[in-house]
């Protein structure tokens, strides 16, 4: 199953209330055959806009980051269940993608070029590549630049 993560923005409550909420959810998320790896209390501040959600304008909240694991199916459904929710101002659903792993080749590029492998092998193209005959191309009698 992929890894997802949802931002949550809830709307300022009393802690006991705050932890209802994100209880809910992740329930929510159970419910529908995922799993909660973490989740992440980013604190309470002022919105950065007013937010209008059910009806109401909002202007403080809380913010916090769920992770966890679900099959692709049951997003969608997550989804319209958050919706629905009173509490929740914004809600946002994730597929989280892992970065590809490299191999670092520092060290060989800050080498001084007459080291580098790349521009031997560059050297090495260039001396089997066979320089083109301007004469023969063009059958000329007189080429001005010999």
């Amino acid at each position: 199953m992929p890894l997802y993560e949802m931002p949550l923005v809830v709307k300022s409550l009393p802690k006991a209330g705050l932890v209802s909420v994100v209880k809910r959810v992740a329930e929510m998320v159970m419910e529908h055959g995922g799993y909660v790896s973490k989740v992440e209390n980013l604190g309470s501040r002022d919105l950065p806009y007013r937010m209008k959600a059910h009806g109401q304008m909002h202007t403080k909240g809380s913010y916090f980051l769920m992770h966890f694991h679900a099959s692709p199916d049951c997003i969608e459904s997550v989804n319209e269940n958050c919706q629905r929710d009173v509490d929740l101002i914004r809600k946002n659903i994730f597929k989280v993608e892992h970065p590809p792993e490299f191999e670092c080749t520092l060290h060989e590029e800050s080498l001084p070029p007459a080291y580098r492998k790349e521009v031997h092998k560059m050297m090495e193209e260039a001396k089997k590549s066979v320089p083109i005959n301007i004469k023969k191309k063009f059958k000329v009698e007189y080429y001005p630049f010999n």
